[in-house]
């Protein structure tokens, strides 16, 4: 069995894509998959199964559709994926709250890179990793253009959590 962290793009975002983390967690139980947990209400769904990666994606995003009627993409990661992404972090002495990591659902563009460049800030450093940046908004996210516009400057799909909450999530997905 693998400890598997699904990170679900924009639901819960005042008042569109609305999904109750209780019928989100039934639903996942109701495709088979064990010790679900969820966290906040911002799409944070922890649980085991032995499927592919590839394959929970696809059940996830179709449950989801099937269930809510919300077309809504779903990033998931391994436990040891994330722990990785926790690790790997070029910002440890960044403020958590200000310290993001993009998840994208693909691997981007050989320009992808540049885009970022051109759109970020001085003071909004940013790396990228393995399907995923880490941007560093020192000044806060609010006024910032890159963070308003990510997944199109990206080029791919992406779903944003603070590197608080991947912390969370990496100690959560420990215990299951």
């Amino acid at each position: 069995m693998t400890t598997y962290v699904a990170l679900l793009r924009g639901i819960n975002l005042g008042a569109t894509n609305k999904i109750a983390m209780p019928a989100l967690r039934a639903m996942t139980e109701d495709l088979g998959y064990t010790d679900v947990a969820t966290y906040i209400n911002s799409g944070n769904l922890i649980f085991r199964t032995p499927k592919k990666a590839a394959t929970v994606e696809r059940a996830l995003s179709g449950a989801i559709a099937d269930t809510f009627g919300l077309t809504i993409d779903v990033m998931v990661r391994t436990d040891a994926q994330l722990k990785k992404v926790l690790d790997d972090n070029p910002y440890p002495e960044a403020n958590p709250s200000q310290l993001t990591v993009a998840f994208l659902a693909k691997a981007p563009g050989p320009e992808a890179e540049k885009r970022v460049a051109a759109a970020a800030a001085e003071h909004e450093p940013f790396a990228f990793g393995d399907r995923c940046v880490y941007v560093n908004y020192s000044r806060g996210l609010a006024n910032s253009k890159l963070a308003a516009q990510f997944s199109s400057i990206i080029g791919v799909s992406s779903t944003v959590r603070t590197i608080r909450t991947v912390a969370k999530l990496v100690q959560m997905s420990a215990k299951s």
